[in-house]
């Protein structure tokens, strides 16, 4: 480790606690507390996991709360010889996870691919996360200010009195979110592809909207001031005979306020609903 470097890894699992500036404490084997080496700006908040789900809520303070709270669905083991159990008790384990903290990013992960890990985690109101989830539980984010990427593969996604610029998105799902403030000239997309896209933004928003469905409605709130996509360009392939593909989507592309960011609402499988919110005061 380098002089002046500030970086902390907590491996809950086993207990151990390697700090150098930044203290990491460990109320119970389940619960943590990590600061950010640099809270005078917003820090970043990264979580993997492949069986558990997220839950993030801002709330008024500068460090972060991570609570562990049980396993998402029961953990696939190969059973014992039972000739081999005779007289033996099984004990279980309630698996374990990693932090870690550096350069104002705090990253936790599952202690392994079968860790069955679900979390509670409290940060400041104003903070960027990334968040990916595979199987066993929602993807949940609650008054949150910040960059956003939240990705969900079997599970919802579920964003609600949110700010910033939010790229979302999962498999088997529907994606649902409610901002109250915008990132101007920030891209956002909210896609999925079993399951409703259901948007609600600032009345006050300026954006030009992708929105798509193609197997469902399209709804929207808002005046949309529809315009034409981008016409179809012959894409080269490198198939013998100079063959060229063209591929036309359905989606409808408008204009809201005048225009500005670009955001993407898309579904293979559901409904796509845009609705007009109402302005912070």
């Amino acid at each position: 480790m380098t002089a002046g470097r500030t970086f902390c890894a907590l491996i809950v699992m086993v207990g151990v606690c390697a700090a150098t500036n930044v203290p990491v404490r460990a109320q119970s084997p389940d619960q943590a507390t990590v600061k950010f080496s640099d809270p005078s700006r917003p820090g970043t908040v990264v979580v993997e996991l492949f069986n558990g789900g997220i839950t993030v809520r801002g709330v008024n303070r500068s460090d972060v709360l991570i609570d562990r709270r049980g396993d998402a669905t029961p953990r696939r083991v190969r059973p014992a010889d039972p000739t081999a159990t005779t007289g033996l008790r099984r004990l279980s384990s309630s698996g374990g996870y990693e932090v870690e903290e550096e350069r104002n990013t705090i990253k936790i992960n599952s202690a392994g691919p079968w860790s069955n890990a679900s979390f509670d985690i409290q940060v400041p109101l104003k903070t960027n996360l990334r968040l990916n989830t595979v199987n066993g539980g929602e993807g949940v984010i609650t008054d949150v200010e910040g960059d956003v990427e939240v990705s969900n593969v079997n599970g919802a996604v579920t964003l609600t009195n949110v700010g910033g610029a939010i790229v979302a998105n999962t498999m088997n799902g529907k994606v649902q979110a409610t901002m109250t403030k915008v990132t101007p000239d920030k891209p956002m997309s909210f896609t999925s592809f079993n399951g409703v896209v259901d948007v609600t933004l600032p009345a006050s928003v300026k954006a030009n909207f992708k929105l798509r469905s193609d197997q469902g409605e399209v709804w929207s709130g808002f005046d949309l001031q529809t315009r034409p996509g981008p016409a179809p360009s012959p894409q080269p392939t490198n198939r013998p005979g100079g063959r060229y593909r063209i591929e036309v989507n359905n989606a409808i592309y408008g204009a809201v306020n005048g225009g500005g960011a670009e955001i993407e609402l898309r579904t293979f499988n559901g409904s796509v609903f845009l609705r007009k919110g109402q302005d912070l005061k």
